[in-house]
């Protein structure tokens, strides 16, 4: 047992090690040598000594916390013990990703030949009066499709696909979803169950549309601006220097002082450094590090409160359950990162900022939030079909794009190429946006939850009591069970998306 240990932390530095350079190339653009990190991570997962340790650790498991994290563990390193072929795939598909990556992170977007940050764009398309320009802003986005796939984008598609053949799935989405401990037909009645709600999404949208821009029909280019006319205060001024502070105070509320924990922060945008939000859990329990890219406005502290309570779920899990910490879903990290994020909206939050007259349209823009997520659902289809089809060129993705977003929206396609490949996800993480999604849905189920056992209607009403519901009933047991199991075990019920509405 004591090999078996020292084994298990050895594995746990090596993944620190490869999360430290991987934080350095998203913050800097600089690689230090993340490919011989992941090498090296390989290497420990094929070494037959590590692998019989973990199996003898199997055989000996009696009660169901041994049996679990040997699960945890068997999981992650029988897949090198396949054949040789398997593991060279798929150190070549980390290398792919690891040069997309470097594309992406790097990459800037040009408006009439002038660099733009992400963060411009996205001012453009929240407070821009110029519909033209809103639109000339959204598929300036599409600027990096075909260098994504000029250099081996739709490649790194096809070896996933052949990763998982080789490893006897249908296709990359199943294996991915077997890996995650999902049941593999959990989106088998998705479409169906949003389809009434796709209905009034779209009336919904039709309604604003007419409101705001004085026309029939909502484009993807005026989301983002329908929303600041919905609630002005959103774009609002405010001094981001200040951030850590406003952060610190609100979550105090629950009980969780992050002055406690060792989170980085680094928020500003420069050059280099990657356009979107993260949380790097270099170290449960020591050392959590959050990018994100504000430029002082409201709106953005959705983004610091969602990352900060992924910073703030690390520190709370024990360090030394590091087997058990590898276990925990996808799905309940985003979770627990949503709930903090609808804050933006709670005068527990905004109350630092407004006085009592933005209640009303934050009341709106948070039900608004709540139907137009749904487009979201799009983004998770189109990840799962980028690998059921058989996809040559760039214009295959785009009309795989639009096939998509016709059938589940009935959007209409239009004349130019649709942004996709500026969504990071589909390059570093794929088919792991529905944790996006079904964390939203773990997010309503456990408020309800809360409601229903302490008697009130919001949790700012007790967020002592949620901040110690939160530690106890989800993060505490969250690597101990697979995510379904944990949402039964929380809601004596079945996941099923009705709990989102």
């Amino acid at each position: 047992m004591v090999k078996f240990y020292e084994m298990v932390e050895r594995l746990y530095e090596l993944d620190v090690k490869l999360s430290k350079l991987e934080w350095v190339q998203y913050t800097t653009g600089y690689d230090f040598g993340i490919e011989e990190a992941h090498e090296e991570i390989n290497n420990f997962l094929k070494d037959e000594k590590n692998y019989s340790l973990v199996l003898e650790y199997m055989e000996k498991a009696s009660g169901p916390v041994e049996k679990r994290k040997g699960e945890i563990l068997y999981n992650e390193f029988k897949s090198y013990h396949l054949t040789k072929e398997l593991n060279d795939l798929n150190f070549e598909i980390q290398k792919k990703t690891n040069e997309l990556s470097k594309i992406l992170n790097t990459f800037r977007f040009k408006i009439d030949g002038k660099e733009v940050s992400g963060v411009d764009i996205d001012c453009i398309l929240s407070r821009e009066d110029d519909r033209e320009l809103r639109k000339k802003a959204f598929f300036a986005k599409n600027q990096i499709d075909k260098p994504m796939v000029d250099n081996g984008f739709i490649d790194l598609i096809n070896l996933r696909n052949e990763y998982a053949g080789m490893y006897g799935e249908k296709d990359f989405m199943e294996y991915r979803i077997k890996s995650d401990e999902l049941s593999p037909n959990i989106f088998d009645t998705w479409e169906d169950d949003l389809k009434e709600h796709i209905i009034v999404l779209n009336e919904k949208g039709r309604e604003y549309a007419r409101k705001f821009i004085g026309s029939e029909e909502l484009m993807p280019w005026d989301y983002s601006y329908i929303k600041s006319k919905i609630s002005s205060s959103l774009n609002s001024h405010v001094d981001m220097s200040n951030y850590y502070n406003v952060l610190r105070e609100f979550f105090l509320n629950f009980g969780f002082d992050i002055n406690k924990f060792n989170i980085t922060y680094d928020i500003f945008p420069r050059k280099n450094k990657s356009e979107w939000g993260y949380n790097f859990p270099i170290k449960y329990g020591e050392d959590s590090r959050i990018l994100a890219n504000v430029k002082n406005q409201y709106r953005e502290y959705e983004v610091l409160l969602h990352e900060t309570g992924h910073g703030i779920h690390s520190f709370m899990l024990n360090p030394e359950e590091i087997i058990l910490n590898m276990g925990i879903s996808g799905i309940i990290e985003e979770g627990i990162a949503d709930l903090f994020e609808e804050f933006l909206y709670d005068k527990m939050f905004y109350e630092k900022f407004f006085t009592n007259s933005v209640e009303k349209e934050f009341e709106e823009i948070h039900e608004y939030d709540k139907i137009s997520h749904l487009r979201f659902v799009g983004n998770i289809f189109f990840d799962h079909e980028l690998y059921k089809n058989d996809l040559k060129s760039l214009d295959d993705i785009y009309n795989l794009y639009f096939k998509v977003y016709s059938k589940l929206y009935n959007d209409k396609p239009y004349n130019q190429k649709p942004p996709f490949g500026f969504r990071i996800h589909y390059t570093t993480h794929p088919i792991y946006m529905h944790n996006y999604f079904m964390g939203d849905v773990t997010c309503s189920m456990l408020k309800k939850v809360f409601y229903r056992k302490y008697g009130v209607d919001s949790i700012s009403k007790k967020p002592k009591e949620f901040g110690n519901f939160l530690f106890e009933q989800v993060i505490k047991p969250s690597g101990l069970y697979k995510y379904e199991e944990l949402f039964e075990k929380i809601s004596g019920e079945k996941f099923s998306l009705k709990w989102y509405f």
